[in-house]
Formats: structure tokens, sequence, C-alpha cells
């Protein structure tokens, strides 16, 4: 399975979700990952179900791995249950929750 690799920016989203939507192969089986990390809310969500619902209508083999920016996000895309696509948050989403488990040290030092 080939991996193709595409991230997304709010600046040209709708020419780009043309550009994947026609790009999508019948033949082939490849393994799509989409950063959609840099969209907000509603953008992450409209562009994981268009392309999620149009690859499965064109190859069921395929499958698709978003990148989203937080988990406010994944758990508004998880409910829809789409068979084809995987969802991870971003690296950066990580190190947040990991230094927010960290206790600081709030008493003074006195020299």
């Amino acid at each position: 399975m080939r991996k193709i690799s595409i991230n997304f920016n709010k600046n040209n989203l709708d020419e780009k979700i043309q550009t994947v939507k026609a790009a999508f192969c019948k033949d082939l089986s490849f393994e799509y990952e989409f950063d959609l990390s840099r969209l907000n809310l509603i953008d992450a969500s409209k562009t994981a179900l268009i392309l999620s619902a149009e690859l499965m209508k064109k190859n069921t083999r395929s499958k698709i791995n978003c990148l989203l920016a937080d988990r406010e996000i994944l758990n508004t895309i998880a409910p829809r249950k789409l068979k084809n696509t995987f969802l991870s948050v971003t690296f950066e989403d990580r190190k947040k929750i990991l230094y927010s488990n960290i206790k600081t040290d709030k008493r003074k030092r006195y020299n």
C-alpha cells in the first residue's frame, strides 16, 4: 500500500478538497494521510467526512489517516464511525497533555 501525504490549510481548502477527490484511484489501494491540524473544528470535520465518503465510493480498500489539532475535533468526528478513516491527534496536543501532568513547585526560594 502506497502512502500519500497532503497538508491542508485555510487558504485553499475547497480547491484542495476537489483536487484530492479527483485524485482518488479506483484500482490501486493507497493509504492517504491528511494533515488537518491547521483547520478549525468545522473545516476539519467537513474535510474528513467529505473525503472519507468520497473514498469509500471509489475504493473500499484504501484508508485515510487524519491528523487533527485537538481532542475536541477528534470527539466530534469519532462518533460518525468512518470505516476507512483513522483519526489521531497531532504531537503538539500530546505535548500539552504531558506538560499539564507535571506538578510545579510553588514554594518560595530563600537564599
